[in-house]
C-alpha cells in the first residue's frame, strides 16, 4: 500500500492518528501464518467484523445516522487491518486466502459468522463485545508469535480495536443506556 493511501487511513475519524508499520517478518513461518489467517478470516477475524459492521451501517441508516457512520467508519478500518494481515501472511509464506488452516484442513470463512441481530440494543452490544474478543485473540497470538515486526503491527491493530471498543462503548451510552449499564457492571472490581 502507497504511504498517502496507508495516511488516509490514519486521518479517519474512528482511527488512531498514528503510522502503520510496514508489513514485515523475520522469515517465512507456516504456524505464525496459519495464527494470523484466524485474525484474518476465521469466525473471529477481521472478515467477519467488516461485514457484520457493513450490515450493521445497511440496517441503521435512515434511523441511526450517527450510528451508521460510526459502524461504516470502523468497517473501512478493519479492510485495512484485512490488507495489513494478508501482506503479512504471504509474507510468511502462505497465501492469504480466506480461510484457516488446522493441521491439513482448510475452513473457509462464510457468512453465517456475521452476528446479524434484530436491533439497535443487540447490534451494538455484538459490536462491542466482537472488539472485546478481538482484543484478546490478537493478544493471545502474540504471545505465541516470536516475531518482533508481527507483533508491533498486532500492537497496533490492537490499537485501533481498543479505540473502537471505546467508540462502541460511547454510542451504546448515548443511544442505549441499559447496554451500557449492564457492560459497566460487568467489569472486574464491580461484582
Amino acid at each position: 500500500m502507497a504511504r498517502q493511501e496507508q495516511e488516509e487511513h490514519t486521518k479517519r475519524w474512528c482511527a488512531l492518528p498514528e503510522p502503520y508499520p510496514k508489513p514485515m517478518v523475520v522469515q517465512p513461518n507456516l504456524y505464525y501464518a496459519q495464527l494470523l489467517l484466524e485474525d484474518y478470516a476465521g469466525s473471529l477475524s477481521e472478515m467477519t467484523a467488516i461485514n457484520q459492521y457493513s450490515y450493521h451501517y445497511l440496517m441503521f441508516v435512515g434511523e441511526y445516522e450517527e450510528i451508521a457512520h460510526l459502524e461504516a467508519c470502523i468497517a473501512i478500518i478493519e479492510m485495512y487491518h484485512l490488507e495489513l494481515l494478508g501482506e503479512t501472511i504471504k509474507l510468511l509464506g502462505v497465501e492469504p486466502k480466506y480461510r484457516t488452516i488446522t493441521g491439513n484442513c482448510q475452513t473457509f470463512w462464510d457468512a453465517s459468522h456475521v452476528f446479524y441481530g434484530t436491533g439497535l440494543y443487540d447490534r451494538l452490544a455484538a459490536d462491542i463485545a466482537a472488539e472485546k474478543l478481538a482484543i484478546k485473540q490478537y493478544r493471545t497470538h502474540q504471545g505465541l508469535i516470536s516475531d518482533k515486526y508481527i507483533n508491533i503491527l498486532l500492537e497496533r491493530i490492537i490499537k485501533d480495536e481498543e479505540h473502537h471498543l471505546k467508540l462502541f462503548l460511547h454510542a451504546a451510552a448515548r443511544f442505549c443506556p441499559d447496554l451500557f449499564r449492564n457492560i459497566d457492571e460487568e467489569k472486574p472490581g464491580n461484582a
